[in-house]
C-alpha cells in the first residue's frame, strides 16, 4: 500500500502542477483577447457613430443658416432610426437647442460653440459625441449625441460565451491527454521508486534494476524527449490557434473596410481615401477631383419591385461604373444609394466632365432585372481639388451642395460645383 501510495502520489502532484501551469495561462490569454477584442470593437463603432454625426452635421449646416428646425429635425431623426442613440439634439451658435427628435432624450449638455474639432468620449456603455456644424469654417451650431453600446455589449458576452465553451473543451482534451502522457513519462521513475521501496522494506539487496547502456540517463533522455514532443504538439496547436485568429482578424478587418453587397470601399475606407487624395493633391500639386453620385428613383425601385430588386440595380450600378473609369480611381458606397468616386490623378474640368457624361451614358443603357427595366438614373456632383478646396470636410460639403443641384436641376444630370 505504501508503494502504491508513493507512486500515484509523484504522478498526481506533478499533473496538478502542470494542469494548474496551463489552466492559469489559458485563463490569462481568455481575458487579454477578450479585453483587445471589446477596446477594438468599441473603437470601431466608436468611429462609425463619429462619422455618422460628422456626416449629419454637413448636412444639417444650411438648416441652421436658414433657420429650419423643422428639416432639421427630420435629418436627426434619420439618423435616431439608424443607430442606437440615447440622446441627439442641435444647438445654434448662442448655444440654445435648435433642434431634437421626439420620444430621444436631451441630456444636459453645454455645448462647446468655439471648438472645431470633434469630440469622442466614451462613458459606460454610452459613446458621447459633440461635433462642430461648420460653414465655411465658421461655427454655427454644435451637434451632441450619445450611441448606446447595449447591443455591441450582448453580442460581445455571446461571442465571450462560444470562446469559453471552445477553450474549455480544448482545456479538458488537453487535461485528458496531459495526464496519459504523464503517467507514461513517469512510469520509469516510478517503477525505479517502487523498487528502491522494495528493497528497503524487505532488505532484498539481491533484487537489481534492469539496466542496459547506461539506463538511467537513457529513462531520463526518453522521458527529456516525450516533453519535447508534447512541446511540439501544443506549439503546434498554438500556431494553428493563431493563424485562426490572423485569418479572422483579416477578415473583420475586410468587413470593416469594404461594403458587402458591392464589394466596394465603404464609408470608412472612403474617408481614409479621401485624405489621402487630398493630402497627394496638397503635396504634389496636382489636380483630383471627388463625385458625390446618387441614385435616382432608386425608392421607387425598392418599393415596387422589392428590395432584392434594389440590392441587384446597386450591384449592376456599380460594375458599370468601374467598367469606365481608370484603375487607379476609387469608386466607393457610402451606404444606400450614395457612391462616391474619387479621381485621385492629375484631372482636368473636362476630362472630369467626359467622365461624367460616360457614367450618365452607361446607366441610361436599359438595366433589366429579370427582364424588367429599372427607371434609374444617376445625379452626379464634382468638386475639385484644390481649385475648389483642400479641405476635406470643405470638399465634401462642396460635392453634396454641387449633387443636390443636380438633383434640383432635374436629375440625370451632374452638376460642377461653383460659387455662387
Amino acid at each position: 500500500m505504501t508503494t502504491v501510495r508513493s507512486r500515484y502520489s509523484l504522478v498526481k502532484k506533478i499533473t496538478r502542477q502542470n494542469l494548474t501551469v496551463l489552466l492559469v495561462s489559458m485563463l490569462l490569454s481568455f481575458v487579454l483577447i477578450a479585453a483587445v477584442l471589446w477596446l477594438t470593437a468599441r473603437d470601431r463603432q466608436g468611429s462609425a457613430a463619429e462619422l455618422a454625426a460628422v456626416q449629419l452635421a454637413r448636412n444639417v449646416s444650411a438648416m441652421l443658416v436658414f433657420n429650419d428646425p423643422v428639416e432639421a429635425r427630420r435629418e436627426l431623426t434619420l439618423l435616431a432610426n439608424q443607430r442606437a442613440l440615447t440622446d441627439i439634439a442641435l444647438y445654434d451658435s448662442q448655444g440654445k437647442l435648435f433642434a431634437s427628435v421626439p420620444g430621444v432624450a436631451v441630456a444636459a449638455f453645454v455645448p462647446d460653440t468655439q471648438a472645431l474639432t470633434t469630440e469622442r468620449s466614451y462613458q459606460g456603455l454610452q459613446i458621447k459625441i459633440s461635433t462642430p456644424v461648420l460653414v465655411k469654417d465658421k461655427v454655427e451650431g454644435v451637434l451632441y449625441l450619445s450611441e448606446s453600446l447595449h447591443q455591441l455589449m450582448n453580442w460581445f458576452i455571446q461571442g465571450l460565451a462560444v470562446m469559453s465553451v471552445l477553450m474549455l473543451l480544448i482545456y479538458l482534451l488537453a487535461a485528458r491527454l496531459l495526464v496519459k502522457l504523464q503517467k507514461q513519462a513517469l512510469s520509469p521513475l516510478v517503477e525505479l521508486a517502487a523498487l528502491a521501496e522494495r528493497v528497503a522494506a524487505e532488505r532484498n539487496f539481491s533484487l537489481r534494476a534492469p539496466v542496459v547502456n547506461n539506463d538511467e540517463i537513457g529513462s531520463l533522455t526518453q522521458g527529456f524527449n516525450e516533453l519535447l514532443k508534447r512541446a511540439e504538439i501544443w506549439q503546434s496547436e498554438l500556431s494553428d490557434q493563431l493563424q485562426q485568429e490572423s485569418e479572422r482578424g483579416a477578415e473583420l478587418e475586410h468587413l470593416a473596410l469594404y461594403d458587402s453587397l458591392t464589394a466596394l470601399p465603404n464609408r470608412h475606407y472612403f474617408g481614409q481615401l479621401l485624405h489621402q487624395m487630398v493630402s497627394d493633391s496638397v503635396q504634389h500639386g496636382q489636380k483630383s477631383a471627388l463625385l458625390f453620385i446618387d441614385l435616382d428613383n432608386f425608392k421607387y425601385v425598392n418599393d415596387n419591385f422589392g428590395h432584392d430588386a434594389g440590392d441587384a440595380v446597386l450591384v449592376e450600378v456599380s460594375k458599370r461604373i468601374l467598367a469606365v473609369i481608370r484603375a487607379d480611381d476609387h469608386l466607393c458606397r457610402l451606404g444606400g444609394d450614395e457612391f462616391a468616386l474619387l479621381l485621385p490623378k492629375q484631372v482636368t474640368v473636362a476630362q472630369t466632365s467626359q467622365l461624367c457624361e460616360r457614367l450618365l451614358a452607361q446607366i441610361r443603357a436599359p438595366l433589366l432585372i429579370k427582364n424588367t427595366p429599372m427607371p434609374v438614373s444617376l445625379s452626379i456632383g464634382v468638386a475639385l481639388c484644390p481649385e475648389h478646396s483642400h479641405d476635406v470636410a470643405t470638399l465634401l460639403q462642396l460635392a453634396d451642395e454641387a449633387m443636390y443641384r443636380a438633383k434640383r436641376a432635374g436629375k440625370n444630370g451632374y452638376q460642377i460645383y461653383q460659387a455662387g
